[in-house]
């Protein structure tokens, strides 16, 4: 088996990935959402039986409000009994060095304290140093326990190093020194046109690629399992991404795939017509509720819509206004695609692969 399950995430990401025997999958968690969301995720992982609550993964892409804060409280709960064999999270000194051996915005240091009580397996696979792509633009990639590859496409050093000023910035103004010597101390429009989006419109505006620093820190990533592959695009920028992905197809053309997580949850800014042409995909998951910066935004989904191959579906865990438009079924036919929605409750959806 392999599948993902986006989790009530609200406007942010919180993804749980599946592999393996059925009946004792191996598991990933990525990210944790909004504190707001925090319980019902608990309530889903305090589900499982004693037997599956270990984790071969939990990476952390990021720190904004929308990845962080779920996966804070989740650390920090003592009631919640997991295993982690591993957890990816660049931290204040993985902004500054690759080389460094040592670890370290406010939620990013307290997320800092609360992984150091699993300091020997922080970055574990990269040796303690930042999850990132190397120097020369070499893609590194790390095999987990049966047969589950990750290729990490984002972030690069510059990105990382980008970070740094803001990151300060926000620990000056919250009080706090940044890094892990502090932290050993203490052990967060959809345009419509006539009530249809007008796709050939919509492509035709301009790209504002998304520049946001701690966006472009985010850990974007490959995975790989019994010849399936999904691309998850956490918060990434689009120069990185095209630039891994460029590395990766070389003269081919195009990366098959098997699902894309689009990046930012479908922001305008992340998702290109360039970078929906590196690849060959039928499945595109967008996790958001649109709250705060209503996401996705409808050029984004447009760009998937006119560029992203043909017989493809889209996956969103949230039925609302800026997700219930694309369930059109004159659009549907038009530009070949199927919308897929929560059954019953939204913020959860399962994509089999």
């Amino acid at each position: 088996m392999f599948e993902i399950e986006m989790l009530p995430a609200r406007e942010g990401d919180a993804l749980w990935i599946r592999y393996g025997n059925a009946q004792a999958p191996r598991q990933i968690l990525i990210d944790g959402g909004r504190a707001g969301t925090y319980k019902d995720i608990k309530d889903r992982l305090a589900s499982l039986p004693e037997s599956q609550r270990s984790f071969e993964l939990f990476v952390i892409t990021h720190v904004d409000r929308d990845h962080i804060e779920g996966a804070l409280k989740l650390l920090e709960d003592p009631d919640l009994d997991l295993t982690f064999k591993e957890v990816w999270f660049n931290g204040y000194d993985h902004l500054q060095s690759v080389e460094l051996e040592t670890f370290g915005a406010v939620q990013g240091e307290r997320l800092t304290t609360a992984v150091l009580r699993r300091k020997e397996r922080w970055n574990k696979a990269f040796n303690g140093a930042a999850v990132k792509v190397g120097a020369g633009g070499e893609l590194p990639t790390i095999e987990l326990e049966g047969g589950f590859t990750l290729t990490v496409l984002s972030p690069d050093a510059e990105k990382l190093e980008k970070l740094i000023p803001r990151w300060e910035k926000e620990c000056r103004d919250a009080g706090l020194m940044p890094g892990i010597e502090a932290r050993l101390e203490e052990v967060e429009d959809l345009e419509r046109f006539g009530g249809r989006p007008n796709v050939e419109r919509l492509i035709g505006k301009p790209l504002n690629p998304d520049t946001e620093t701690p966006n472009g820190s985010s850990i974007a990533l490959l995975a790989e399992y019994r010849g399936k592959r999904v691309l998850l695009g956490a918060d990434a920028h689009l120069d990185r991404m095209t630039a891994s992905l460029e590395g990766l197809v070389g003269d081919d053309g195009r990366l098959a795939l098997d699902a894309f997580k689009l990046p930012h949850h479908g922001s305008s800014g992340n998702v290109s017509q360039e970078l929906l042409e590196l690849v060959d995909c039928p499945r595109y998951l967008i996790s958001t509720n649109g709250s705060y910066f209503q996401h996705p935004t409808a050029e984004a989904i447009a760009r998937v819509l006119k560029f992203g191959g043909a017989a493809k579906t889209l996956y969103f865990n949230y039925a609302t206004d800026f997700t219930d438009v694309w369930g059109d079924e004159a659009l549907q036919r038009g530009y070949d695609y199927v919308a897929e929605y929560p059954a019953d409750t939204d913020g959860t959806l399962v994509v089999r692969l």
